[in-house]
């Protein structure tokens, strides 16, 4: 079997091969998303193992963020197992940064456990719901909104040039991602607290939520200005479809000793991706 990396000239038997392990409308079914995902070097790479009849049948992808290659998109066939290859895409992906991982399930968790990886802290996702809505219920609070952000979309970023994705920039600086039919506006990088709140309370926007690593000593303003843990809001983590009562479970791992101030953020490893933004 031989392991490479894998280039947009592979899309027909990488899309074969997604087809296969992925449920339908999974974003790595596109191939625009694809090319967003692995496409470019400076932000990931997607690493393969082909059989004697040229098929993919394994595959792992890496996400560069924090000088760290976050693992993705994990998958090996049965006849891949068990002979070292998981470790030789380990190795190839190992080649651009130190290796990381969030969102791992309990395969990964067993996997990461047998390679002696380092599992911190789970992430944690805040959450605040807009004072001014008066019925704070499930079905109320994750309701579509109408809300009139065009003048604030940017694609000036990697991150916000994910298809399928609505990133906007607010008057302070702040960035976040819109997803207004589910009431909601997701933080990714938060520069004046007060004036983000208010300028999304304004919009019309339901709620808001930040996700980060446990270290972010943000977090310390989001509990003063009344944000709280996800498990204690009506606002699930999975909101497509949405989910009710599932909240934020995202453990996060590397595979050697992070500095004790990296902070996780909301484009690092796929918890941010489209096909996270739950």
């Amino acid at each position: 079997m031989i392991t490479r990396e894998a280039t947009v000239k592979d899309w027909e038997i990488l899309e074969s091969f997604f087809k296969i392990i992925y449920r339908d409308n999974h974003p790595l079914h596109n191939k625009e998303f694809w090319e967003w995902q692995y496409g470019d070097s400076k932000y990931g790479r997607s690493f393969i193992c082909l059989n004697d009849k040229g098929e993919v049948v394994g595959h792992v992808g890496a996400n560069f963020g924090g000088g760290l290659a976050w693992i993705i998109n994990v998958y090996l066939n049965e006849e891949c197992r068990g002979k070292g290859i998981l470790g030789r895409l380990y190795e190839l992906a190992r080649t651009y940064y130190p290796l990381a991982a969030t969102a791992a399930n309990e395969a990964g968790l067993g996997l990461y456990k047998n390679m002696r990886w380092i599992r911190y802290y789970d992430l944690v996702r805040y959450v605040k719901i807009n004072p001014n809505v008066n019925d704070k219920n499930f079905s109320s609070i994750c309701s579509s909104v109408n809300v009139d952000v065009n003048h604030l979309i940017k694609r000036d970023t990697h991150y916000f040039c994910q298809p399928s994705i609505k990133g906007i920039v607010l008057s302070d600086g702040s960035r976040a991602v819109s997803q207004e039919n589910v009431g909601g506006l997701r933080i990714v990088d938060i520069e004046n607290l007060e004036q983000l709140e208010q300028q999304a309370w304004l919009l019309g926007y339901s709620w808001l939520d930040y996700i980060c690593s446990w270290n972010d000593l943000k977090t310390k303003d989001l509990e003063k200005n009344g944000w709280v843990l996800d498990h204690k809001s009506v606002v699930p983590w999975r909101l497509n479809p949405v989910e009710e009562n599932y909240f934020c479970d995202i453990t996060f791992l590397s595979e050697a000793p992070l500095d004790n101030n990296f902070i996780v953020h909301r484009s690092h490893s796929d918890h941010g991706r489209i096909g996270s933004l739950k």
